[in-house]
């Protein structure tokens, strides 16, 4: 199984568009939040179309995460019960946290200790809008960077989860592979 993991789209249609062509087969899609409106700290992307971009989203089996730019109002125009801050995943025995990541600015502060309040050996989330692959304090942190607005220099990315080989992979937005990660051994 193949998990597109994705966050801060922010309204953007084309960028999701091409990642999803970039990737041709996949079984779900995680959406780690900022997923239709740019927010007021943000420019517009190009490309804004959120109307475009939930038409889109709506066609696959995708597991959101609530961003700090998302509102109740995205739920009811993606036709999804709920949109929850946090959620848990497991790839076999690896416990997955998955959040926005805005609380590491304002509350919490630390994903390591999040995830392991938790008890998860993995956290992904994004919020930054910059790619990261780095383990601390044995917890794997995952950021797949934003492919609509990006703020580093690697530019638009997305990740891709390999379930079966639990490797965790890093692409620009022109399909060349930035890092990869295994998240075998990690229970």
């Amino acid at each position: 199984m193949r998990i597109v993991v994705v966050s801060d789209t922010h309204g953007a249609f084309s960028p999701m568009k091409k990642i999803l062509k970039i990737v041709d087969a996949f079984d779900e899609i995680w959406h780690l939040g900022d997923v239709l409106y740019h927010g007021p700290r943000n420019p517009l992307p190009d490309d804004y179309n959120p109307k475009e971009l939930a038409s889109l989203l709506k066609r696959y089996r995708v597991m959101y995460i609530r961003g700090n730019c998302d509102a109740d109002v995205d739920v009811r125009f993606l036709k999804i019960p709920e949109m929850p801050r946090m959620g848990i995943e497991y790839l076999g025995d690896v416990k997955i946290l998955l959040v926005h990541g805005d609380q590491f600015e304002y509350e919490e502060g630390d994903p390591v200790l999040l995830a392991q309040a938790h008890d998860c050996k993995a956290i992904l989330f994004g919020h930054t809008h910059v790619p990261l692959i780095e383990e601390r304090k044995g917890i794997l942190l995952m950021n797949p960077g934003s492919p609509a607005l990006p703020k580093s220099e690697d530019g638009p990315t997305f990740g891709i989860i390999d379930t079966e080989k639990k490797i965790f992979y890093l692409y620009s937005l022109g399909g060349d592979l930035l890092e990869e990660v295994s998240l075998v051994d990690r229970k």
